[in-house]
């Protein structure tokens, strides 16, 4: 929703206005290529009018998909159970058919956060790097990052996006200390944010969830809205909850919602770091392959079922054959008449094309969502270039997450900044710091071929060492290059003291030798 708010509108805003959206939706072929119009030349004429159609999805619908127990095949009125008559009884009853739910979408979501978080953020300090002060703010500004543990707000962000489509990262201040907390509909929140139609950037956001009693019934309903200064909450129930004063009501024009409360946030600005994806979840292009995959292999299922046991036929006049089995079902005994028969029905098979459908199926699903299903290497270690090739569909899909994803890495950095600014009173330094941050796609390496290749870089003189320290991430940390420099300033000053202790050793021999008495100048 692109809709400007200012504090004077604020008081004319009601939950109509804040509690809106755009929905996911999924288009329709209805009147696919059939608008009217066929030219000729280079004619010029107005194109002609085609109002799309679209298959609204809700986020429920999401979180249907990615468990296995909420997929369409286990619902009967999409796959339906099977009528059975009994030939004796002619009564009628339902045979269950066979259901096979697959968890492909957890599958693909998993591979997909892999390769978008399984680096670090990476952050580059811009401007004057020499300055002592600068480097000391910019390892305060690592340490705190860490020490929030913003690396599991951010995989917790995407994870949501991933899911259900959207996601939100908020920071609060309580008492001058940082927290953060990620808004997702997986959790029970439903996302209302407003833009500005000029700008694009955050003027109003909302997020509404409900409390539950045991029975999974709904007690209240909240509403939470950030604006540029205050955070307000809203509350819908009954009984005592009503008897806040309608005059508040009113004044924030919120029909059936009433205010609790009305705070400064703290913050100089909207601290919501909101990001959607119109596709919606991560497996939606492989949706449809996946639901016609798990109908076909619940139909082989269920042809495997009927045929599982082996069918055992009779020929004969029927009054001459006498069968004796135990308990479990078991034949132990027949007796039949000469001109009888009796033997086994050859079993069904599965024909080529069926073997054929899931095979195609199944590597669609996977490469339509760019996961790669993990090769069979029969050798050692593949080289760096190899790996990439195995794994590009994935790689390529990272690298344009890294992009989408930049601008909620940019606004996480920009409520982390001041949040923690606040807290550590350190606020000025920290937002002066030039940092960019962006986000590097993982890929499965070699990391002896890495530190070889850094190694001779660094050896040539074409990369600098502190760089090729930061490249290996898994072996250091933020402070490692100014410890190396403390260790190589050590080490110098061994050296000198060395030297000097030689010096003072080398000149008393001397002395020694050309005064070996002592005392002959007494």
């Amino acid at each position: 929703t692109t809709t400007h708010y200012t504090k004077r509108s604020m008081q004319n805003t009601s939950t109509r206005q804040i509690m809106v959206r755009r929905p996911f939706r999924r288009i329709l072929p209805n009147v696919y290529k059939q608008a009217v119009g066929v030219i000729s030349g280079s004619l010029s004429v107005n194109e002609p009018l085609d109002n799309p159609t679209y298959q609204i999805i809700t986020q429920m619908d999401f979180l249907r998909e990615f468990e296995p127990s909420g997929h369409a095949i286990n619902d009967p009125l999409v796959y339906p159970d099977r009528l059975r008559q009994d030939p004796e009884t002619k009564e009628w009853f339902r045979e269950s058919v066979i259901r096979c739910a697959f968890a492909f979408q957890r599958i693909i979501t998993i591979k997909h956060l892999v390769h978008l978080c399984g680096n670090d953020i990476q952050f580059e300090l811009e401007g004057d790097t020499e300055n002592e002060k600068v480097k000391d703010t910019f390892f305060k500004f690592r340490t705190g990052w860490a020490v929030k543990d913003m690396e599991i707000a951010w995989y917790e962000a995407a994870k949501s996006v991933k899911i259900t489509g959207d996601t939100a990262f908020v920071g609060y201040l309580r008492k001058g200390i940082f927290y953060w907390k990620v808004l997702s509909f997986e959790k029970g929140d439903t996302l209302y944010p407003h833009f500005d139609n000029v700008t694009g950037e955050l003027t109003l956001f909302a997020r509404s969830y409900s409390d539950f009693d045991n029975n999974g019934n709904t007690v209240t309903d909240w509403l939470e809205v950030w604006d540029e200064k205050y955070l307000r909450r809203f509350r819908k129930g009954k009984g005592a909850y009503n008897k806040i004063k309608q005059v508040i009501k009113n004044l924030f024009g919120l029909s059936g919602y009433e205010l609790i409360s009305s705070q400064e946030h703290g913050f100089t600005f909207i601290p919501v770091a909101y990001h959607r994806n119109e596709a919606g979840a991560c497996w939606s292009p492989s949706q449809d392959s996946i639901e016609q995959y798990e109908l076909a292999f619940s139909q082989l299922s269920q042809n495997n079922t009927a045929y599982a046991f082996p069918i055992m036929y009779f020929k004969g006049e029927g009054d001459s054959i006498n069968i004796e089995g135990g308990i479990d079902g078991t034949i132990k005994c027949i007796s039949m008449g000469p001109d009888d028969e009796a033997g086994y029905l050859n079993k069904q098979d599965v024909s080529t094309a069926f073997t054929k459908q899931l095979d195609t199926l199944y590597k669609l699903i996977y490469e339509q969502s760019f996961a790669v299903i993990p090769p069979e290497v029969r050798s050692g270690d593949l080289p760096g270039v190899a790996i990439k090739l195995l794994y590009s569909p994935a790689f390529e899909n990272a690298m344009k997450d890294a992009q989408e994803y930049n601008h909620l890495i940019d606004d996480m950095v920009k409520i982390f900044t001041y949040g923690y600014g606040v807290e550590t009173e350190n606020l000025i330094d920290l937002q002066n710091l030039n940092v960019y941050a962006w986000i590097k796609p993982y890929i499965h390496l070699n990391e002896s071929e890495l530190l070889q290749n850094l190694a001779v870089a660094v050896q040539n003189g074409f990369l600098s060492r502190q760089t090729a320290n930061e490249q290996i991430q898994m072996y250091s940390n933020p402070r490692d290059w100014d410890r190396i420099m403390k260790e190589k300033k050590e080490e110098q000053q061994a050296d000198i003291l060395y030297k000097l202790k030689s010096q003072q050793v080398s000149a008393t021999d001397n002395e020694v030798e050309h005064n070996p008495a002592g005392d002959d100048k007494l």
